[in-house]
């Protein structure tokens, strides 16, 4: 009867790491060359707070082209930390707090929105909120890995359920 057991709880737990990997598969967003998608919601530093920006009033067809196209122009910016691609299709760049550069914008006729906010650092994880996807620059991060947050939890997650049925 304890054989059966054990083999049942490790078939349970295998199956329970294979669904983690496959959750972190389908996290979704586009992926984008020299980022990292960490999922949906706002990037968040490691206090939990979001970062300055720098938003254009246009929107952007995808990811991609948000992020090669309009922030990467960046990149050489030690302050540059990634950008966020919404729904509605709206491209913004992030920085250090303090760090916005600047950028040619008429007075009459703004082409771009910037807000202040107090993220400080590389990006360390997201709100989790829908309507947003959040990219994390390679060049800044320390590390890139795509997804690497979900897969992370998915895993944790599955550790802890199969420690729980030892």
């Amino acid at each position: 009867m304890g054989m059966n057991r054990t083999f049942t709880f490790q078939v349970l737990g295998t199956g329970l790491l294979l669904l983690a990997i496959q959750a972190n598969a389908s996290v979704g967003g586009d992926h984008v060359d020299g980022y990292a998608n960490l999922g949906r919601g706002s990037c968040q530093d490691q206090r939990g707070k979001g970062y300055s920006y720098l938003q254009r009033k246009v929107k952007f067809p995808n990811a991609e082209t948000c992020g090669r196209q309009e922030c990467e122009r960046f990149g050489n910016m030690k302050q540059y930390r990634g950008f966020e691609y919404s729904v509605a299709q709206r491209c913004t760049c992030l920085f250090d707090l303090d760090e916005i550069p600047a950028v040619p914008n008429d007075p009459n006729d703004p082409t771009y929105v910037e807000k202040e906010d107090v993220g400080n650092g590389a990006v360390a994880g997201v709100s989790g909120t829908p309507g947003a996807w959040c990219y994390q620059f390679g060049k800044n991060s320390g590390f890139v890995t795509a997804n690497t947050g979900y897969f992370y939890r998915s895993t944790l997650l599955a550790a802890a359920v199969i420690y729980m049925l030892l």
